[in-house]
């Protein structure tokens, strides 16, 4: 008997744990990549084929830097990534908010020519 609870323990401490490790970045963060992603390839862009709606990982998205234990986005490196062929870029500030632990943003070579009015994250 001692054996088996011994076991039950141990197995109930990993089970707890598991919640504490980050497997990929946050749903809310997950969905404001998507909407980032879409603002860059408008209007029929190609750019960041890695960010599948459909995969959960986003932290081992391409230009995606996340924190190891919260599972936040730290940096998103964005450089150069969208097609100069769509032209200039007007891009929605507020697609950013949902970064809280966000540090380091690379949006350079990127065409941006200004931004939109404040619309808010889409659902």
């Amino acid at each position: 008997m001692g054996l088996f609870l011994q076991v039950l323990t141990v197995l109930v401490i990993t089970v707890s744990l598991q919640g504490w490790v980050a497997l990929g970045c946050l749903e809310e963060e997950r969905i404001a990549l998507l909407h980032l992603k879409d603002s860059l390839n408008y209007p029929n862009g190609t750019s960041l084929p890695s960010w599948m709606k459909a995969d959960v990982h986003c932290c081992s998205w391409e230009g995606i830097v996340c924190n190891s234990s919260t599972g936040r986005v730290i940096e998103l490196l964005l450089g150069s990534v969208r097609n100069q062929e769509l032209g200039d870029w007007y891009f929605n500030a507020s697609l950013f908010l949902p970064f809280q632990q966000l540090n380091v943003l690379d949006l350079w070579n990127n065409s941006i020519a200004g931004w939109v009015e404040n619309k808010g994250l889409l659902s």
